[in-house]
């Protein structure tokens, strides 16, 4: 299966829409997870050797679609820790692509989640969202100091011309002095 991850568009302001759902945006590394060739891969289709222990936790058979975290004892992602290798990785789902044989992709979000919830049962970290108000979620989000929020049409396949927005919460403060890490 060639999977091409939807890669969030930015856009300054929440929103609400019945037709949306809102789920929250961990700072970590984007990563599909592939139980089916056991590999974990990133955003731009690099293997992620070193977190493919992650794939364990998960059910085998299936492409998940997710984040790798490190999470604070408070279950705040630390994107630092992350980065520089500090703290036990962990992997927290939000789609599922592939599972019991069938290309899910074409699906629209709101069976894709509705599978999910099935196939993840009690072991498996996802990712909450509420569907149609943003602004409640997004408050919460700013004064958690987390990073933002992400927004999906529940009818929409997983597919490149779908578009997925993020909302990013302008005060985070993991944010400062990030951008000068990657440009070393």
């Amino acid at each position: 299966m060639n999977i091409h991850p939807i890669i969030p568009i930015i856009r300054r302001t929440a929103f609400d829409d019945p037709e949306w759902l809102f789920e929250l945006k961990w700072d970590g590394f984007r990563g599909i997870a592939d139980t089916i060739n056991g590999r974990m891969f990133s955003k731009n289709r690099n293997h992620l050797k070193r977190f493919d222990v992650l794939l364990r936790e998960l059910p085998s058979g299936c492409i998940f679609d997710g984040e790798i975290v490190v999470l604070d004892l408070d279950g705040r992602p630390k994107f630092n820790d992350l980065l520089f290798r500090r703290g036990e990785p962990g992997y927290i789902v939000f789609d599922v692509l592939y599972a019991k044989g069938q290309d899910l992709s074409a699906e629209p979000l709101r069976r894709r989640k509705a599978l999910l919830k099935k196939i993840a049962g009690r072991k498996i970290s996802m990712v909450d969202y509420v569907i149609g108000e943003s602004a409640a979620l997004f408050g919460a989000v700013c004064k958690l100091d987390l990073e933002g929020i992400v927004a999906k049409r529940l009818g929409d396949p997983y597919a490149p011309q779908t578009k997925w927005f993020k909302i990013l919460n302008p005060k985070y403060s993991q944010k400062l002095g990030r951008h000068e890490l990657f440009e070393r």
